[in-house]
């Protein structure tokens, strides 16, 4: 496993035209500053807000989501299933603003992965957190022969 995993992921679900593209695509600047963690920024765009002109809570879950099965597809060659994940939501961000977003996996084990994630604004102040957890799959055999 190795950020060639991770890049490869990230730029098939941005392509795959299924409901995290659009999210997907408005992240700029990616980075894996070391194993186990992935960093980029959002911009905020009107197609990624609710009716009240901030971003979407369900986008965000959905960029902890993926985001944090980037960061774990560097220290892992699959990228599991998800078993749970909690975003807590702490302050807007509004249409036009930029959103700074630091995953990092916190510890992978036999079967399971910890990971968490952050939002934050310009400023530094903490738009969303969210901790994502994934069964990772032994392998199974082709055959059962």
């Amino acid at each position: 496993a190795d950020a060639r995993t991770a890049e490869q992921f990230f730029a098939e679900a941005v392509r795959a035209g299924t409901y995290d593209s659009p999210a997907l695509a408005r992240c700029r600047k990616g980075a894996f500053p070391k194993l186990g963690a992935f960093t980029c920024e959002l911009e905020v765009t009107s197609e990624l807000t609710n009716r009240f002109g901030t971003l979407h809570g369900g986008c965000v879950a959905t960029l902890v989501d993926v985001l944090t099965t980037v960061a774990l597809l560097t220290v892992t060659k699959q990228g599991g299933v998800s078993t749970d994940l909690n975003v807590s939501y702490c302050a807007p961000a509004p249409t036009g603003s930029r959103v700074l977003i630091t995953c990092e996996v916190l510890k992978v084990g036999k079967t399971l992965a910890w990971m968490e994630c952050v939002l934050k604004n310009e400023d530094g102040d903490v738009i969303a957190t969210g901790r994502h957890t994934k069964f990772l799959p032994v392998a199974m055999p082709v055959s059962k022969l």
